[in-house]
């Protein structure tokens, strides 16, 4: 039986100054109401597709892993983004720290697994450094089919591979539109083996699609049970998507611009990361959807405890009140382990775990904040496994659209990010953007009395 509960206590006025009344609660979760009114019609219109995804069928990729299972010591995905965060997340919650530093019986015949996301050269000459084209397998995930920076690293992966192997397509798949995009056109040209990103789910909202399922499912995690957890966010009417969603959008209107997530378990660092993406780019808006400019949105924070009790913590606690603290907790640690005091001077910790010293410590940060007058929440889960985090990956995708939707906004664009891409392509001068190269080399201007 897999419990998740939403503690609210220290964002309320009853425990922290400035916190939420219950006539504010009320009048926020009416908002947030409004908000997730509004998604459902839109999911309803088969516009959010990421509603739905706990629905699919899942045997095609089950299948097709399973006919790979063995047979590759090396996996590589080639995706940034949206395309790389989620499978990140799910790498690092829920393989073994240091699982490619295990052998391939101890992986249970599974590949080892390296992210090709970024464009920087020692990276990717790092990862083909360690695999060998005939042992490798290769996913290549953009939906657009045109992100340049995982296009470049296709093409670099793709020259070592085929100097390699004798037939570079039993090597790859694919992972992107159904119809449209330059990845959907030489993956039918080339016949590589192709699976689809639903159109109607975004890159950012992708993670419970084919992008990070068959990934995972390649090695050997149960996809299936992601999509059990994913699927219980509604079991409860969305009531702690209604509430968190109030309490954040509470503290946005109070100027706490800084929203903190700070998951207390090494395994969600990656999952931190993820949920940056999916707050920054769904909800950083210069424009409502009437065109009138409102400069929304609030900056997403990664932390880890306890690592960073030891670093962002003081600024939490004693620096600017413009920051909501959101803690995960985690129950029950995997293979935990008892702390046998050696020496006198550590004679207190004698008979604790690891886990539980964990877990004191989150709630000693909580304490310290409250103290302060700083608010936060926290989410507690019994465990972390495929069910947990299908729902925390569930419930945030909610959220983040209920509250962009309640303040309209469109959560599902990312026009900020449009004009660099732009700017990109015509100083590549890929055909069609002859124009923004002429643009940049206008605005582009520095004084050279401002560069020592």
């Amino acid at each position: 039986m897999h419990r998740m509960k939403l503690d609210f206590n220290y964002a309320m006025e009853a425990f922290v100054k400035g916190g939420l009344d219950d006539s504010a609660l009320e009048n926020y979760r009416e908002k947030a109401r409004m908000g997730l009114s509004r998604l459902l019609k839109q999911v309803d219109e088969d516009k959010a597709g990421f509603a739905n995804l706990p629905s699919q069928d899942t045997s095609a990729m089950k299948k097709y892993a399973k006919e790979l299972s063995g047979k590759f010591n090396d996996l590589i995905l080639i995706g940034i983004g949206g395309s790389s965060l989620g499978i990140e997340t799910l790498c690092n919650a829920l393989l073994p720290f240091g699982y490619n530093a295990r052998n391939f019986a101890q992986r249970g015949a599974s590949p080892r697994v390296w992210v090709a996301d970024n464009v920087d050269p020692s990276k990717i000459s790092s990862i083909l450094h360690e695999c060998e084209p005939a042992d490798t397998f290769i996913c290549v995930i953009t939906k657009s089919g045109s992100t340049v920076e995982t296009a470049a690293n296709f093409n670099v992966i793709y020259e070592w591979l085929d100097d390699g192997v004798k037939d570079p397509k039993k090597h790859i798949c694919t992972i992107t539109d159904e119809k449209n995009g330059s990845l959907r056109k030489i993956t039918d040209k080339e016949e590589f083996r192709s699976f689809v990103v639903p159109a109607n789910v975004g890159g950012i909202f992708s993670v419970l699609s084919t992008v990070g399922l068959l990934p995972a499912a390649i090695l050997g995690i149960d996809i299936d049970k992601l999509l059990e957890g994913a699927a219980t966010v509604a079991k409860d009417q969305y009531e702690k998507v209604i509430t968190l969603s109030s309490i954040y959008m509470y503290f946005m209107d109070q100027g706490k611009n800084i929203n903190v997530l700070m998951p207390y378990s090494s395994r969600l660092s990656s999952f931190a990361d993820w949920y940056c993406q999916l707050w920054g780019e769904s909800l950083g808006k210069r424009t409502d959807v009437n065109g009138k400019e409102i400069l929304f949105g609030s900056t997403p924070v990664k932390a880890v405890g306890a690592i960073d009790q030891h670093s962002q913590v003081q600024l939490f606690k004693e620096g600017p009140e413009d920051k909501v603290v959101t803690f995960i907790e985690v129950l029950k640690h995997e293979k935990d382990k008892k702390i046998m005091a050696e020496y006198d001077d550590y004679g207190y910790l004698e008979g604790h775990s690891l886990g539980e010293l964990c877990n004191i410590e989150l709630l000693a940060t909580e304490a310290a904040l409250k103290n302060t007058g700083k608010p936060s929440v926290k989410i507690s889960i019994d465990s972390l496994d495929e069910f947990t985090l299908g729902h925390l990956f569930m419930l945030w995708q909610y959220v983040v659209p209920v509250i962009g939707l309640a303040n309209d906004i469109d959560p599902f664009d990312q026009p900020g990010v449009e004009e660099g891409k732009n700017y990109a392509y015509g100083l590549l001068d890929k055909e069609g953007y002859s124009d923004m190269k002429s643009k940049f080399e206008e605005i582009f201007v520095k004084r050279d009395d401002f560069i020592i």
